[in-house]
C-alpha cells in the first residue's frame, strides 16, 4: 500500500512535467500551481490566532503556503496558495469605502453567521486572486525570457491578467495551470461555485479546457471541501438569494480530476443542512470521486472549535485535516504532507497538525461502526445510532454527557436561560408519556408534542423514530463513550442564543445537489463534446494505425499489434 501511494504521489507530481530539459523560455514558473481556500462560518486565520481555533482549510492553506514560501526561496515561484476569510467574520480582501460599509453589515457576526451573507464578495475576490496569480508568473516569465515587459512590471499601475495575456500571449510563457480549490461549511458552498464559475469561463476541446485569450491548458486537479452547507441568505434552504450569493449551484463539474467531501455524520443544527456531491439519484460523477463520512459535529469534522471549548478536546479534527492534507498531495497538489510537516516544521506541526495517539484509538472503535460503502445517509444514520447509543449508556450509568456538562456551565445559564433539553431528558419525558420504553416500543413514527417546561418558546412536534429508540437503549462500549465524552462537541446549545427550537431527534437534513439551467446546459455540452471527441479520437487512431501499417509495409518490417 506504501509503495502504491508513493508511485502515485510521483506520477501525479510529474504529470504536467515535461521530459526535456528547459530552455531559456521554459522552467518550472511554465506550470503554475493555484490553490484557493475558502474558510468556513465564522472562521478567520488571522482571528482565530489568538485562541489557537483554527479550521481545516486555514491548516491546509498554512501547508500550501509554506510550501509556496519554500519553492519561492529555491528560486522556483509557480505555486500559490489563495486564502479567503470565512463569511460572518471581516473580509480580507481589499475594498473601498461603500464595499466596507455593506461589509461590515454583512460580516456582522450575527448576521453573517446566521444567514451566510457575503458569499458573492468571496467568490468575486477567490478570483480576482487567481488571476493576480496568473499575471505575476507571466510578467516573470517574460522578465526572464528577456522580452519587454517594462509597462506591466511597473507596480504603480494596475494591469488586469487579460492585459497582460493579450500583450504576451504569443510567447506562450504559461505551459499549464493547475488549479485546486478548499473549503468548510459555507465556505465549502464557495468553493464549489467558484469552481464551476471559472471552470464555465474555460473552452472546451477534445484536448481539455484552456483559459484566457492565450488559450492556457488548464486543470481542475483537486478540490478537498468540509461539510458543505450552501444556506446563504435564508437558513437552512437551498433558495436562490441574489443578495448574498450568486452561486448557487453545488453540483460539482465531471471534469475535477479528483473530489473529496467529508461529511460530518452527528450535526443535527436545522440551519446546517448538508449538500453531498452525489447527484439527485444517488449517483456520482466520477468514479475518482469519495464522499467519507465522520462522526462528530459540523466543527469537529471541518475544524475551528477553540481548544477546550465545552471542556472538550479539539484533537479529533486532525483525523480529518490529515486525511484531507494526504489526498491532496496524493492528487498532486503542492503542499507538504503530514510527515513533512513533522520533520520541516516542528512547531507548525505540534500545534496544527498532530495527531494524539489516543485520539486516534478512540476514533478507530467508532470508525469500525460505521459503513465506509453504500449510501451516504445510511452512513449517517450509522453515525446517528453510534451517537445515541454512546448517550443512552452514558445516561443509564449516571455519567453526564458533554450536552449536559454545558447546561451546567455558569456562563450558559446566564445569557441563555432557556434552551433544548438534552437527550436524557427528551427520552425521560416521552417515556413517562407514553411507557415507551424499549421491551414495549413498537410501530413505526412516534409523534409527540413536547413542551419545555421553562419556556413556551420550545413547544414543537417531535417525530421519533424506531431505531432511535431502539439505539439509545443499546448498550455502547467505553471506548466508544470515551470518543463522545472527550472529543465530540454539542453544536445544538446556545447555537444563534438557543434560537433554534428542535430537538436532537430530529435528524439533519440532507440535499443531493441539483444543476441549476446553466449547468445543465453546460452538462449538455459536455456531453456533445465528449461524444464528438471519441468519434476524433477513433479517426486518429485509424489513421496512426493505417500510417503504421504503409510505414511496415514499405520498410518490410513486422507489423507491432
Amino acid at each position: 500500500m506504501f509503495t502504491k501511494t508513493i508511485i502515485k504521489r510521483t506520477t501525479e507530481t510529474n504529470s504536467d512535467v515535461s521530459n526535456t530539459p528547459p530552455t531559456a523560455k521554459q522552467d518550472c514558473s511554465d506550470v503554475v500551481h493555484i490553490s484557493v481556500f475558502f474558510d468556513g462560518t465564522g472562521n478567520n486565520k488571522d482571528a482565530d490566532e489568538e485562541k489557537k481555533k483554527w479550521s481545516n482549510p486555514s491548516r491546509l492553506w498554512k501547508s500550501a503556503d509554506q510550501h509556496a514560501q519554500e519553492s519561492e526561496s529555491n528560486g522556483c515561484k509557480s505555486n500559490y496558495a489563495i486564502y479567503v476569510s470565512g463569511v460572518g467574520t471581516r473580509f480580507n480582501g481589499e475594498l473601498n469605502i461603500f464595499q466596507r460599509a455593506l461589509a461590515m453589515m454583512q460580516d456582522h457576526s450575527g448576521f453573517g453567521l446566521g444567514v451566510g451573507t457575503g458569499g458573492t464578495r468571496r467568490l468575486d475576490y477567490g478570483e480576482d486572486q487567481l488571476n493576480d496569480a496568473l499575471k505575476q508568473v507571466m510578467i516573470l516569465n517574460a522578465k526572464k525570457s528577456e522580452i519587454d515587459t517594462g509597462k506591466y512590471a511597473n507596480e504603480k499601475k494596475v494591469y488586469s491578467f487579460a492585459e497582460v495575456d493579450n500583450s504576451l500571449k504569443q510567447h506562450r510563457l504559461i505551459k499549464k495551470i493547475n488549479i485546486s480549490t478548499f473549503g468548510f461549511s459555507r465556505g465549502a458552498a464557495l468553493a464549489r461555485a467558484f469552481t464551476n464559475q471559472f471552470m464555465w469561463q474555460c473552452e472546451s476541446d477534445c484536448n481539455g479546457l484552456s483559459y484566457g485569450t492565450g488559450k492556457y491548458p488548464i486543470e481542475f486537479k483537486f478540490m478537498g471541501i468540509f461539510d458543505t452547507v450552501a444556506s446563504f441568505g435564508l437558513p437552512a434552504t437551498n433558495l436562490n438569494n441574489n443578495l448574498t450569493f450568486d452561486g448557487r449551484d453545488m453540483v460539482i463539474d465531471e471534469r475535477i480530476k479528483m473530489c473529496v467531501h467529508h461529511v460530518a455524520g452527528n450535526e443535527l443544527r436545522f440551519a446546517f443542512p448538508v449538500d453531498l456531491i452525489h447527484k439527485e439519484n444517488g449517483q456520482i460523477s466520477n468514479p475518482n470521486w469519495k464522499e467519507l463520512v465522520y462522526p462528530g459535529m459540523h466543527s469537529d469534522v471541518g475544524g475551528g472549535y477553540t481548544p477546550g471549548s465545552q471542556n472538550v478536546n479539539d484533537n479529533f479534527a486532525r483525523i480529518p485535516l490529515k486525511d484531507m492534507l494526504e489526498d491532496a498531495v496524493s492528487a498532486g497538489v503542492r503542499m507538504f504532507d503530514y510527515n513533512q510537516l513533522k520533520e520541516k516544521y516542528g512547531a507548525l506541526f505540534t500545534e496544527q497538525f498532530e495527531i494524539q495517539n489516543e485520539t486516534q484509538r478512540l476514533y478507530d472503535a467508532v470508525k469500525a461502526l460505521i459503513p465506509s460503502t453504500g449510501k451516504v445517509q445510511d452512513q449517517i444514520t450509522a453515525a446517528m445510532k453510534v451517537y445515541y447509543s454512546a448517550y443512552g449508556t452514558l445516561a443509564r450509568s449516571k455519567t453526564a454527557s458533554v450536552s449536559q456538562n454545558v447546561r451546567k456551565d455558569n456562563k450558559f445559564r446566564e445569557i441563555l436561560p432557556i434552551g433544548p433539553s438534552d437527550m436524557a431528558t427528551e427520552i425521560s419525558r416521552l417515556e413517562k408519556l407514553q411507557n415507551l420504553t424499549a421491551p414495549n416500543k413498537s410501530g413505526g413514527i412516534n409523534i409527540f408534542r413536547i413542551l419545555s417546561p421553562v419556556s413556551k418558546a420550545y413547544e414543537f412536534f417531535l417525530d421519533v423514530d424506531d431505531w432511535e429508540f431502539a439505539s439509545w437503549h443499546k448498550e455502547s462500549t467505553p471506548e466508544i463513550m470515551s470518543f463522545y465524552q472527550n472529543y465530540i462537541h454539542d453544536s445544538k446549545y446556545g447555537f444563534m442564543s438557543n434560537a433554534e427550537p428542535f430537538s436532537y431527534f430530529r435528524q439533519r437534513t440532507v440535499y443531493e445537489s441539483r444543476r441549476s439551467g446553466k449547468g445543465e446546459e453546460v452538462d449538455q455540452k459536455t456531453a456533445e463534446d465528449k461524444a464528438v471527441c471519441a468519434v476524433v479520437n477513433r479517426e486518429v487512431q485509424h489513421e496512426e494505425f493505417f500510417d503504421a501499417f504503409e510505414r511496415a509495409k514499405q520498410e518490410d518490417l513486422p507489423l507491432a499489434m
